[in-house]
C-alpha cells in the first residue's frame, strides 16, 4: 500500500514539476513595462482568440506614412467576461487610439493596457 501512495505521489509531482513553465507564458517579458506609447489609427484587423487577443491598426506618421501597429490583449474568455468585448466589437476602418507598452525588439506593436474609442469612451484592459 504505501509503494502505491508513493507511486501515486511521483506521479503528481513530476507533473507538477513539468507543467510549471506553462505559468511563465503569461509573463509580459517581451514588452517594456517601464514605457508607454500612443497610437490612433484605423482598425484593420481584430482577432479574439486563445491565449492572446490582438488588434491591427494603421497609423499614419508625422511625415504621413502609414505604420502598420498591433495590440495585445488578454484571451478572449478574459475580454468577454471583462468588457463582453468579442469577435465584433472592432470592425475594420474603425477609429481607435491604443495605449500600452511597446516591444523591447522596437517593433511596432504593444501590450494594449487602454483602448480609446472615436466617441471619447476609454476602457482600461489592464486587468484582464
Amino acid at each position: 500500500m504505501r509503494t502505491r501512495w508513493l507511486g501515486c505521489f511521483g506521479i503528481v509531482l513530476g507533473i507538477l514539476v513539468v507543467s510549471a513553465p506553462m505559468l511563465a507564458h503569461h509573463a509580459n517579458s517581451a514588452y517594456d513595462m517601464t514605457k508607454t506609447v500612443t497610437v490612433t489609427g484605423t482598425v484593420t484587423k481584430w482577432q479574439v482568440i486563445n491565449p492572446h487577443s490582438g488588434i491591427w491598426i494603421e497609423v499614419k506618421d508625422e511625415r504621413g506614412n502609414v505604420q502598420v501597429w498591433s495590440g495585445e490583449f488578454g484571451g478572449a474568455l478574459d475580454l468577454y467576461r471583462h468588457f463582453r468585448w468579442n469577435k465584433n466589437t472592432f470592425k475594420p476602418g474603425d477609429q481607435i487610439t491604443l495605449t500600452g507598452n511597446p516591444s523591447k525588439k522596437g517593433g511596432n506593436s504593444m501590450h494594449t493596457r487602454k483602448v480609446t474609442f472615436s466617441d471619447g469612451k476609454v476602457v482600461d484592459v489592464s486587468g484582464a
